[in-house]
């Protein structure tokens, strides 16, 4: 370690960790090293990236940098390690002004290859021109006589990205408060300036800002310490100190307020399209960490419940459907924030601006409510040393967190050690005006901010495609003959090049675990089941520091089937409507200020031989185990006592609920069609569909207008829904507790559950779901695909085995990467099997093709079944899917999951023996699979999501218009 200098060592109590920080001597990189006993272990490596323009250049080399590199001469070694590796988490990342590198694992050989293998990438990649044009933009003419397309995964992602209206407002508010800097760019690409890229400026800026000098390196776990720095020597000591022009320069303040309109497509036959607007405002620097706590606190005042000042006076002033814009951002040197509103009639766009304003004022005026300031602290603080980042490794959310002041040459511990910012912003949140004058500085007397309008345009979309089309006209017509055929000839190179595997020599070069690295064992989570009063409670003993982590789940079985929609509304009606005692303003406070929050999910879920599978609503609370009788009493009041007759604060819920599903379709089409697919198939997929899927948009539209005329009715309907639902002996409880907080945690939920009703109205009910069509198209105005196909493998008398998992991973990391991705230039290709229902779904992701991606649907048994596999590329398929087996999980998680399993009745003994299974796939059993695939696809349904033109040329006849 004589290289490394010892800047700084610190006891991080209130994260159990001893963090240094470490300077490379010879080239000025500076490292991160946190100490702990997290056994899922994290590296990360950043670069500050500002780019000069918005071809995406920083993106584009995210992506091509993990196209092989000289240790690791492979085409694609990041999919080589989604292939083979027991990683926890596998990604990139590119932020407006930085690049980020990250890799979690739990097993120590696992996190030593993943690690040298990143550092390889970075370092010494093969960023050759083909790479470059499969990953970013060239141009594709298979012949001559073809038009000219543009083709690239960045490109189509991209594309992706601009055919949603959310993403384009964020990115017009960015760019509106910082025009002079980077961040009047966009570093992911704009579709229309990607092209304008040149492999020459792309190599250029990896060869100036991929240098230790311009690194930000981390890690954090149990591993050995020394070993961290013997993998760093070997790539940091090929270089000497440099100087890369990184700097990230600070917008001057604007001198008056801005005003920007953009334009966004929508359908050209949508009657009623609204614009949707943001405020917004530029922030003091993410580097001092009271002052990034002090907004954080102040974001969560104004916008972080449902009764929140800024959130309830907008939603509440009936001008729009729902908030948009998301309050604090602090991922910039400036820190922004925004807010406004979606779904807003043209004439109303000043009173909603205007409204903003008036709600700050008033704020400053009255000032804001004590118990509005308790509840956030409250909040702020529990979220703090729960430290709880879900199935993102918890390593990895403290380096995102610390790069907010360290990407700017400030102390990488600022914003992570939180113990003594926290203690004293507590402090001065009790001070009279603290946030009133922050509102008042930052807010209201600042002029450096910008109203960002979203105009809908019918021919937003066919402008934008007749636009690239003439461009790309024009551009042909320019060429010489010469210049064609040398087009058509590097498009078949190309293909060729991606089509052709890599030689054995080359994939060997990937670290591989061995099969005796695996554990043979499935991981278990012991519990015990105790009956109360008629009321099953599965418990969990399990280390929570302190916590208590409750899910309450209803069997949605006793809802009659025209009911059912009305289920995604549960979480929202029970929790914001307010009950009998207290207004939703007040029950808002009261959940905030005592507990860790609660919010409502469904579980649905096919049942290995049961037709109907498991339906359960669950509420989810969590808070520290002092408070349980205070979360009891909450979740007693919001299931007896929750008023559901506030038709105006119902229609609310209505309105951002529909927004939210509308919102979503085309970022999640994939989601999308998969989900409506499934539900052909099972009950439980059914079910999913109506609560979260395309009909669940069809129903809150519908119900959205019907409810003025029909309000007594819709009352009288949920009043049954919840008088159905909520009877203990239909009731399951999950509690996960520390052992020794256990007994008295029943203690006080035997109370709790004696109050409940014994018997209610619930019968278990027959539904019927009517069938969808075989194949559909959902047209929305999007400029990419999403494009599904499905078939029941149990239908084709397949027998569930485990090697289907080890198949399914290899599928969507092997043929479907190659195919969709990297030679049709779609984002993504996936393929799911459920081992429940039978049901074999494909789908792309933001893809350009969709003939093309169906018809390698259809071919996937064919491959299958003439598949030759090497030893090798069966270990690491074997390795992949016991990956996901052992997926790392929190305590609260641990607990829910082996909840859903006890629902499921998915015992220990069959979870080895899927086991058992994954680990003793062979050749023969992928190539068997191939058989049942060609067999159940010849009758598969279609589902994509697209725009009116695609489906029209694609010949799909049923059309089901979406947005």
């Amino acid at each position: 370690m004589n290289d490394f200098e010892l800047i700084r060592t610190e006891e991080v109590n209130e994260l159990n960790t001893t963090a240094k920080i470490y300077r490379h001597i010879p080239t000025g990189a500076e490292i991160l090293s946190m100490e702990n006993d997290d056994e899922n272990k994290c590296f990360g490596i950043a670069f500050r990236t500002p780019p000069s323009d918005s071809t995406g250049v920083a993106h584009i080399l995210e992506h091509t940098v993990l196209c092989g590199s000289e240790k690791y001469p492979v085409k694609d070694p990041f999919v080589q390690l989604l292939k083979g590796s027991l990683q926890t988490f596998l990604n990139a990342f590119t932020y407006p002004d930085k690049t980020c590198y990250p890799v979690a694992s739990q097993n120590l050989k696992d996190f030593h290859n993943l690690v040298d293998v990143y550092l390889d990438a970075v370092f010494n990649p093969r960023i050759t021109e083909d790479f470059f044009m499969q990953e970013g933009w060239h141009y594709s003419l298979e012949n001559k006589e073809d038009d000219l397309k543009f083709k690239g995964v960045v490109y189509n992602e991209m594309k992706g990205v601009y055919s949603s209206p959310d993403s384009l407002l964020m990115e017009a508010s960015q760019q509106s408060l910082y025009p002079d800097t980077t961040y009047g760019l966009d570093s992911g690409g704009n579709p229309a300036n990607i092209p304008d890229l040149t492999y020459e400026q792309f190599k250029a800026f990896h060869d100036s800002l991929y240098h230790p000098s311009n690194a930000r390196i981390f890690f954090y776990g149990d591993d050995p310490v020394e070993e961290r720095f013997k993998l760093l020597k070997g790539y940091l000591g090929q270089y000497t100190k440099s100087d890369p022009d990184s700097n990230v320069q600070l917008q001057p303040a604007l001198p008056e307020p801005v005003r920007v309109e953009k334009s966004y497509a929508v359908s050209t036959d949508d009657e009623d399209p609204q614009p949707m607007f943001t405020v917004n405002w530029s922030l003091p620097s993410p580097t001092d960490a009271e002052t990034v706590f002090a907004f954080n606190l102040l974001d969560h005042i104004l916008l972080g419940t449902p009764a929140s000042p800024l959130r309830k006076g907008l939603i509440e002033s009936g001008l729009g459907e729902d908030i948009t814009g998301g309050g604090i951002e602090t991922h910039m040197i400036q820190m922004m924030y925004s807010i406004g509103l979606k779904g807003i009639d043209a004439e109303n766009l000043d009173k909603g601006e205007a409204l903003v304003f008036q709600i700050l004022e008033n704020l400053v005026k009255q000032g804001i409510d004590p118990d509005d300031i308790a509840a956030a602290l409250n909040t702020f603080e529990f979220e703090l040393r729960e430290n709880n980042s879900g199935g993102f490794p918890r390593g990895l959310s403290l380096w995102l967190k610390s790069l907010n002041a360290w990407i700017y040459d400030a102390d990488p511990l600022e914003l992570i050690a939180f113990e003594e910012p926290l203690q004293h912003l507590k402090k001065r949140a009790l001070e009279p005006g603290y946030f009133e004058n922050m509102i008042r500085e930052y807010f209201i007397n600042n002029t450096h901010r910008s109203t960002v309008l979203l105009i809908p345009d019918r021919e937003f979309s066919a402008r934008t495609e007749k636009e690239e089309q003439d461009r790309l006209a024009a551009i042909k017509a320019s060429m010489t003959e010469q210049q064609l055929n040398d087009i058509v000839t590097n498009t078949k190179r190309l293909l060729e090049l991606q089509s052709t595997p890599d030689s054995d020599e080359a994939l060997s070069t990937i670290p591989l675990l061995q099969r005796e690295d695996l554990d043979k064992k499935v991981k278990t989570v012991p519990f015990t089941t105790q009956n109360i009063l008629g009321t099953t409670v599965v418990k969990h003993d399990l280390f929570t520091n302190g916590i208590l982590y409750l899910d309450i789940g209803l069997n949605l079985h006793g809802l009659d089937q025209e009911d059912l929609p009305y289920a995604s509304l549960l979480g929202s009606i029970l929790l914001e409507m307010g009950t009998q005692s207290e207004d939703y303003v007040t029950l808002s406070q009261r959940i905030a200020k005592a507990t860790g929050g609660i919010y409502g999910t469904p579980f649905l879920s096919a049942q290995k031989d049961n037709e109907t599978g498991i339906t359960r609503f669950f509420l989810r609370g969590k808070c520290m185990t002092g408070q349980t009788k205070a979360l009891l009493d909450i979740m007693h009041d919001i299931l007896l006592t929750a008023k559901f007759d506030d038709k105006e604060r119902f229609k609310q819920i209505v309105l951002e609920h529909k927004s939210e599903l509308e919102t979503g379709v085309v970022p999640r089409g994939h989601s999308a069609v998969m989900t409506r697919l499934k539900a052909q198939h099972h009950e439980a997929h059914w079910a999913n569909e109506m609560m979260g899927g395309v009909e669940a948009l069809f129903f809150i539209r519908k119900l959205a207008d019907e409810l003025d005329q029909n309000w007594d009715a819709i009352l009288q309907r949920l009043e049954k829904i919840r008088q159905t639902l909520v009877c203990r002996d239909h009731i399951l409880i999950n509690v996960t507790v520390d052992p020794g907080a256990m007994e008295t945690t029943i203690q006080t939920l035997e109370q709790f559950i004696e109050n409940l009703p014994a018997t209610g109205a619930f019968s278990s009910k027959v539904w019927k779901p009517a069938p969808f069509p075989e194949s559909e198209a959902l047209t929305a105005p999007t400029m990419v695909n999403y494009v599904g196909c499905a078939a029941n493998l149990f239908d084709a008398g397949y027998k569930m085995h485990g090697s289907a998992m080890v198949i399914t991973r290899y599928l969507q990391t092997a043929w479907l990467w190659e195919k969709i991705r990297v030679q049709g230039g779609a984002y993504g290709g996936m393929c799911a099997f459920d081992q429940r229902s039978g049901v074999f779904t494909f789908a792309s992701y933001r893809d350009p093709n969709l003939e093309n991606s169906l018809e390698v649907y259809k071919q996937t048994g064919e491959y299958l079944k003439n598949l030759q596999l090497s030893e090798d590329e069966l270990t690491r398929a074997l390795i992949g899917a016991i990956g996901t087996l052992d997926a790392y999980q929190l305590p609260d998680a641990k607990g829910y999951s082996s909840t859903m399993r006890y629902l499921l009745n998915y015992t220990d003994e069959e979870r080895q023996k899927l086991r058992d299974e994954v680990l003793a796939t062979t050749q023969a059993h992928f190539n068997t699979f191939g058989d049942v695939l060609i067999q159940a696809f010849e009758n598969s349904a279609v589902s994509v999501l697209c725009s009116p033109e695609s489906a029209e040329r694609a010949g799909l006849l049923t059309r089901t218009k979406v947005l």
